[in-house]
Parts: structure tokens; sequence; C-alpha cells
């Protein structure tokens, strides 16, 4: 389960003391990154456990590619929207 209190608490502490727009920028992308690497975490634990037929050792390695594969795809995907939108 994912819950999102304790940054939604600080984010909201943080706008009524007007604090530095860095540091609210630092906690709400730490707070996100967090989020997506549980999901993906999740996922990768899961499909460990469904698959039987393979040994273990091929299934922590495929689990491990598939990790790695969602992880730095989805860091190219944010930065190209990044960049598209900072260049719009």
């Amino acid at each position: 389960m994912i819950s999102a209190t304790d940054p939604v608490a600080v984010l909201a502490i943080f706008k009524a003391m007007d604090a530095d727009e860095n540091i609210y920028a630092l906690v709400f992308g730490e707070s996100i990154f967090n989020d997506a690497v549980g999901i993906v975490m999740y996922k990768t634990v899961e499909k460990i456990g469904i698959d039987q037929t393979k040994s273990s050792g091929t299934r922590v390695l495929e689990a491990a590619v598939d990790f790695l594969t969602i992880f730095f795809g989805s860091m190219v995907i944010g930065a190209m929207i990044a960049l598209t939108v900072a260049f719009v």
C-alpha cells in the first residue's frame, strides 16, 4: 500500500511557512521517487513468486533485469518529457 501522508504533511507545512522552493522540490521529488521504486520492487518480487517453472537463480536474474529496465526506462521517459516541457 502506498501512503503519501508524510510527504503531503511536510509539503503542506512548507507551503504554509513559505519555505524555500528548492527544499519543497527536493521533498516532492524524493517522495515520488520512493513511491515509484516501491511499485517496481513490488511487481518484481511478485513476478519472482509467480513463475515457479524456472530455477530461483534464473528468476532472480530476470527480476533484476526487469527492475533495471523499468527503472532506467522510466528515467529516460521522465527526462524526455521534462526537456520537452522546458523547451515548450
